[in-house]
């Protein structure tokens, strides 16, 4: 009787969380396990903890429509969510683990080109466009909708159930995703912010220039209760990183500055905050990889990394860093040591063409150009860089924007030119 009496209160409470996909019960919403945001994680490490099957193929492509330019994100129930800049037709698509077949897709609004979605545990997403930031139930429903200025990076949680929308023109909201409530006062971080011009200034997020105030995803440190953006004051000679607290002062959450760190040049990407919140990576204008002590913003050490490219890296808990180059640039392993980057070893026989995922197996994941002007999904060892093995993307070229780890360790890359390649288990493919 006791044992009939678990399964039933298991299963009840299993019906009740199953009811939240949909919003209908008041429950913490929290990211996704696996690869819920871009970055795979809140602090942009690109860092995967799922074991990658031995047994990995390809399992099925998928066409979007149109160019890819953002990362895309996987689901808990292994969904990937890709957005890309379509002329017509959906711009935002959901896609189904077993084929590619679509859950729903959305025709938005400019804006959400540049958005990896994020998605909580129930498989609900939050993204934005010119204007707005939504979020949606797990079916493709929009559940609210809050009018924001300019258009959303790619959302971050930052708390249980609460949310980081930033702007481009520079705005700060930190919103309940119940109901979109504000958890904390609204921060303007510039004065120029435009309400009726949401596009102003976006042309510069390209580039990092100027006329963007916030021009990648914020990289947050969901303990300490931190987040770390690439900033450009207005009036500025250059970008800078900006750390603000959201922690609760006098019982009730506020957004303020704990410090902000004037980057030589200026910076270009997004910041990545060490696993153990100690450390705040960004690359600058002029060649430099610089990481930051995390509580003060002073510089630990830089190092001459030459092209940034696409100015974002990958790092493991114990300080391994691969950086993204130019395209066709070699595949680099660094060290961090406390006060200074190493070099582990360098393949300048590889062109890679991706952002890289290191992995808790000890190997990462990036892809190459292959000899005939094709591109392969490759595994390495993060000890020593030795190829261990090599997955062809069929008719794939140009590059791609990443490799994202789902629960299950299934990989997903989507191509610049706007196709998805899904791999997984030999096993589960066809069931």
């Amino acid at each position: 009787m006791r044992a009939a009496a678990a399964v039933a209160t298991v299963a009840a409470t299993a019906l009740a969380l199953a009811s939240c996909s949909d919003g209908q019960v008041q429950v913490k919403s929290l990211a996704s396990p696996g690869w819920s945001s871009f970055g795979g994680n809140a602090g942009n490490t690109n860092f995967a903890y799922p074991d990658v099957p031995k047994d990995l193929a390809l399992s099925w492509t998928r066409p979007t429509g149109g160019p890819v330019t953002s990362p895309l994100t996987i689901s808990n129930q292994s969904n990937v969510s890709v957005t890309s800049n379509t002329a017509d037709g959906c711009n935002w698509l959901v896609l189904d683990q077993r084929a590619g077949r679509m859950n729903y897709c959305k025709r938005m609004r400019p804006g959400i080109e540049v958005q990896a979605p994020l998605i909580d545990q129930f498989d609900q997403v939050y993204v934005g466009e010119e204007t707005s930031f939504l979020g949606w139930t797990a079916g493709g429903v929009i559940r609210w909708r809050m009018p924001v200025i300019g258009v959303p990076t790619s959302a971050k949680f930052v708390a249980p159930s609460v949310v980081l929308v930033a702007t481009t023109q520079g705005q700060i909201l930190l919103l309940n995703t119940q109901d979109s409530t504000f958890a904390a006062p609204e921060v303007r971080l510039r004065a120029d912010a435009n309400p009726d011009d949401a596009m102003a200034g976006f042309a510069d997020c390209l580039v990092s220039g100027p006329r963007c105030g916030i021009p990648a995803p914020a990289a947050v440190d969901f303990d300490r209760q931190r987040l770390f953006l690439n900033f450009w004051p207005q009036g500025a000679i250059a970008s800078q990183i900006r750390a603000l607290d959201y922690g609760e002062v006098n019982g009730r959450r506020e957004v303020r500055e704990a410090w902000h760190a004037d980057i030589p040049g200026g910076v270009v990407g997004p910041a990545t905050v060490s696993a153990d919140g100690t450390t705040v990576y960004a690359f600058s204008r002029l060649g430099k990889l610089v990481a930051l002590h995390a509580d003060t913003g002073k510089t630990k050490w830089t190092f001459d990394y030459g092209d940034p490219g696409f100015a974002t890296l990958t790092a493991t808990p114990d300080g391994k860093i691969i950086p993204t180059g130019p395209l066709g640039g070699p595949l680099r392993m660094l060290a961090d040591r406390g006060d200074r980057a190493e070099q582990v070893w360098n393949r300048t026989d590889l062109k890679t063409v991706s952002l890289s995922t290191l992995t808790n197996a000890g190997t990462a994941w990036t892809v190459v150009r292959t000899a005939d002007d094709g591109l392969a999904l490759t595994e390495v060892s993060a000890e020593d860089g030795k190829t261990l093995r090599t997955l062809p993307l069929p008719d794939a070229k140009g590059f791609t924007t990443g490799v994202a780890v789902s629960p299950k360790g299934q990989i997903a890359v989507a191509t610049n030119i706007g196709k998805v390649y899904f791999f997984d288990s030999k096993a589960e493919i066809g069931k």
